[in-house]
């Protein structure tokens, strides 16, 4: 009897966590892990922190609660055999790490993921990790904000330097003048 209640009290703490989780980082990746060693899955997750990121295997049936819990059903469908739940913080990052790993674990699949309230299949997550890190687009957004400034400031130290050319013919003109005559 005590070990009922202890088994209960265990599940339901566990969906207690898994509900937390998920409603803190509402973007987040289900794949399967079947196939896949302790170490293999502890150096996804050692790889996943740089993004800010953390995958974590969890019972169907908590799983399926969880996802009931948060009113996403749909999700259900997906828990199916040896799941894994990866939330995201960021998005590109993570699915870059997610990716590549599953490049390099075939047994290792992406099965889904809810971005910004959407279910997304596999397909997105792939795309994603194709895209330029935040760093890069950062880089890219301010130079093409600084480009026309950036410009604007070599044109007018090309109208200064033509300037300053015509000033030193002139100059040069007049002296030259003065000593001819």
């Amino acid at each position: 009897m005590q070990e009922e209640k202890f088994g209960m009290t265990t599940k339901m703490y566990m969906l207690k966590e898994l509900v937390g989780k998920l409603e803190l980082s509402p973007n987040f990746i289900i794949a399967n892990y079947s196939g896949l060693s302790s170490p293999e899955i502890e150096k996804l997750r050692k790889d996943l922190l740089k993004s800010s990121s953390r995958y974590f295997v969890v019972k169907n049936s908590i799983a399926k609660r969880a996802f009931e819990e948060l009113e996403l059903k749909e999700m259900t469908q997906f828990i199916k055999g040896a799941v894994g739940i990866g939330v995201i913080g960021d998005i590109i990052a993570a699915s870059k790490t997610f990716v590549d790993f599953s490049k390099n674990h075939n047994s290792f699949k992406l099965d889904c993921a809810m971005l910004d309230g959407k279910v997304e299949g596999a397909d997105r997550i792939k795309r994603m990790a194709m895209l330029p890190s935040k760093e890069v687009l950062r880089a890219l957004v301010l130079s093409y904000m600084f480009g026309p400034i950036t410009g604007f400031v070599g044109v007018l130290r090309g109208l200064l330097s033509n300037l300053v050319y015509a000033i030193n013919e002139i100059k040069s003109k007049k002296e030259g003048g003065k000593k001819s005559g």
